[in-house]
């Protein structure tokens, strides 16, 4: 019998992609040496689906250089040898061709019925339904192999084992889907994404519910055949739009119903031919948060070790490798290497395995600094699901996600620490560890959420949203006006564009400063004028309001000589502040600094957000870091002691070549009467802190941080 003790500890794990050609020579007495040596103490590694590596009766494919080997056997042995937990995954989103002639009725079905084929270069190979009985009474077979012959400590389910995209476009008209899609909502299952249709947001609905009972069965299925067995499903947050909207995954609710979940910060960069883009460098941190905060288990978040996309056999540049990974364990998170290049002794470019090994052990040495602890943030972001589905439809990461992460890139280059929490959360109603809670653009909110919002600003709570907050319902629909309208103190009038009308002119707009004693315009200096950018709300603010700023009248830019306007301001309220009886703070930015900090990184942006987290936390924040905004700084506590971790991400938005030191850096934590620090230390040598210590806060200065430190107070 299994037992998930193991997974109540912060570990540091592998996943192993086992290729057809590793079956060949796979070394697992080597493997299992090295996976020692590197400092993993968990290893996942795909053992059936589209490729099996152990013998079976079923209708699955067996890697053909496997013979009659068992290599799931070995490997399990092997890691057991070093401690090391085995966690079988699979994934069960191909049929094999044969399986699929067999059994027509697993395959997923486009709107003509006919079964969709896996591309081309894939192979023999067709879309499951995540519907049909491969997924559902044939995976009953494959699961009792596993789980009754080798004494595997954990299954893994892969991204493609309950969603509905991997490999296809997430829409299915097999038998199933369009019976339980019809007794659902009366209507057939769309053709194509299209907003427009009343049918595809109920269709989204539904997709997210059935991956969310998938979640369900999936953990009911293994615990059937063992109650100890521990489930871990793989998925994504809300960072990686298309495979989140795609598969219509809802994390949060799919983690109530497994005991682990894991999540993937794949790599920084993809490149697809002459187009390139480059992922969100506090991807891992964003994640961790995330899980950290709306469930009740320790998120893994898994970074690839090699250079995707498409370099699957070169590492990540080596510097960048380990500060990617640290961000996880900065925020409560468990780090796993994705190793898609067969076992390590094969790896052709062995370059960024001292990478992973120098914080493994770093973590393993330290372990119990990392055990039990929590966050240490007062301010948190609001994520809503709603919000990137029915709001976002096509564009979800530019009509959404680039505000959190304008936040998110603000509050990290000051070094404010923060959660990041769900709606579903906010409904809950506990949020009394939070001064201040930060709306960007959580444009579809329900009655409930908007219900608990109003309660914790008149319990003594603050907010801060921008632009189009709550002026939607959750399935999308435009409301006449805000719906926490009272608290804003402003009125709806329409959604414009800062640069007026679109007559062909390239145009400029700009915030006027009206009143520069304002403190959300603090240290803004001798400026009257901030960009404006994207798109805006017009609305009418009460009298009793403050508005610092205001929009300017567009106009062009080019000619320079008639780069200028006559005409007056428009005199439309870009931030609205209001004090209440409770003791809360409102800040209303009807524009979009998030948005345009994210996209353009212009400083008065990200100055005007963290203004207003200092003034609605009454400047009450749990840590002061001084050093440069390439330091991410988390705040985590244990009984007794505050734990200030320290990530030097100073290589920016592409790969990193080297690290240079992050020097001269001051780390205060205020004093409190539960709180009284008697010393300091840094994890990396243990060696004392000079602690300096006045009324309010006690501090310690580090001369430099290379990549990664922890600084406990107790």
């Amino acid at each position: 019998m299994a037992n998930s003790d193991w997974l109540r500890k912060r570990s540091r794990g592998v996943h192993l992609t086992i290729r057809d050609v590793d079956c060949k020579d796979f070394d697992t007495e080597r493997f299992a040496k090295d996976l020692h040596e590197l400092g993993a103490n968990v290893l996942s590694f795909f053992c059936a689906g589209y490729v099996t590596v152990h013998p079976t009766h079923l209708s699955i494919r067996k890697s053909p250089f496997l013979g009659d080997r068992d290599l799931t056997g070995d490997i399990v042995k092997a890691v057991h040898a070093y401690d090391i937990r085995a966690v079988a995954a699979m994934d069960l989103s191909l049929i094999p061709g044969n399986a699929a002639q067999e059994h027509p009725d697993w395959c997923s079905r486009d709107h003509e019925g006919k079964p969709y084929k896996a591309n081309q270069d894939l192979g023999d190979f067709y879309i499951a339904c995540p519907l049909s009985g491969y997924q559902n009474e044939y995976l009953a077979e494959i699961l009792r192999e596993i789980v009754t012959r080798y004494e595997v400590d954990g299954i893994k389910f892969g991204g493609g084992s309950y969603g509905f995209s991997s490999y296809g476009n997430g829409i299915c008209h097999c038998a199933r889907c369009k019976e339980a899609f019809g007794a659902y909502s009366g209507f057939a299952i769309p053709v194509k994404e299209d907003w427009n249709d009343p049918a595809w947001g109920t269709f989204q609905r539904w997709r997210q519910q059935r991956v969310v009972d998938r979640s369900r069965f999936l953990y009911e299925l293994v615990k059937s055949l063992d109650p100890n067995m521990p489930v871990m499903c793989n998925s994504v947050c809300f960072g990686e739009t298309g495979w989140t909207t795609k598969g219509a995954l809802d994390i949060e609710r799919m983690a109530a119903y497994i005991d682990a979940v894991q999540v993937e910060a794949q790599t920084r960069v993809r490149v697809d031919g002459d187009t390139s883009h480059w992922d969100f460098l506090l991807w891992p941190a964003e994640e961790a948060n995330f899980l950290d905060n709306v469930s009740d288990h320790q998120p893994w978040v898994l970074a690839s070790y090699f250079q995707a996309w498409p370099w699957r056999r070169n590492a990540v540049p080596p510097a960048e490798q380990k500060v990617y990974m640290a961000q996880i364990y900065a925020n409560g998170g468990n780090a796993i290497l994705n190793l898609s290049g067969g076992p390590i002794q094969g790896h052709q470019d062995q370059r960024g395995f001292p990478a992973v090994k120098s914080l493994y052990h770093f973590v393993a040495e330290n372990q119990s600094y990392y055990h039990e602890d929590r966050s240490g943030a007062n301010v948190a972001i609001v994520y809503s699901q709603d919000t990137l589905f029915y709001y976002g439809k096509e564009q979800p990461q530019l009509k959404y996600v680039d505000a959190i992460r304008g936040i998110e890139l603000a509050l990290s280059d000051a070094h404010i620490p923060f959660d990041i929490i769900s709606d579903a959360v906010v409904k809950q109603g506990d949020l009394s560890k939070y001064r201040t809670i930060i709306l960007p653009s959580t444009a579809c909110m329900s009655e409930e959420t908007a219900a608990s919002l109003r309660s914790y600003a008149q319990n003594g709570g603050s907010l801060i949203a921008t632009f189009e907050t709550s002026l939607f319902d959750p399935d999308g629909k435009q409301r006449d006006d805000f719906q926490l309208a009272d608290l804003f103190k402003a009125s709806y009038i329409s959604t414009d564009s800062v640069m007026g009308e679109n007559n062909g002119v390239f145009k400029q707009s700009y915030m006027n400063v009206c009143d520069a004693s304002h403190p959300l315009l603090a240290q803004l200096g001798n400026t009257q004028v901030i960009p404006a950018s994207h798109n805006y709300c017009r609305v009418l603010s009460d009298p009793s309001s403050a508005v610092p700023l205001t929009l300017s009248a567009p106009f062009r830019v080019f000619p320079e000589g008639m780069s200028y306007t006559l005409e007056p301001d428009t005199g439309m309220p870009m931030l609205i502040t209001n004090e209440l009886a409770s003791g809360g703070r409102i800040a209303y930015f009807p524009g979009q600094p998030d948005k345009a900090f994210a996209k353009v990184g212009y400083p008065d942006w990200a100055l005007l957000i963290v203004n207003a987290v200092r003034w609605t936390t009454r400047d009450t924040l749990p840590l002061r870091v001084e050093g440069p905004d390439t330091l991410l700084a988390t705040l985590r506590v244990q009984d007794g002691k505050r734990l200030v971790h320290l990530v030097n991400i100073n290589g920016g938005r592409r790969m990193f070549s080297g690290l240079i030191p992050a020097r001269d850096i001051t780390v205060s934590v205020p004093l409190d009467g539960e709180f009284q620090p008697k010393r300091a230390f840094t994890l990396t040598d243990h060696s004392p802190l000079a602690l300096t210590a006045d009324e309010q806060a006690v501090s310690v200065r580090l001369s430099s941080v290379m990549d990664y430190e922890v600084v406990v107070f107790e």
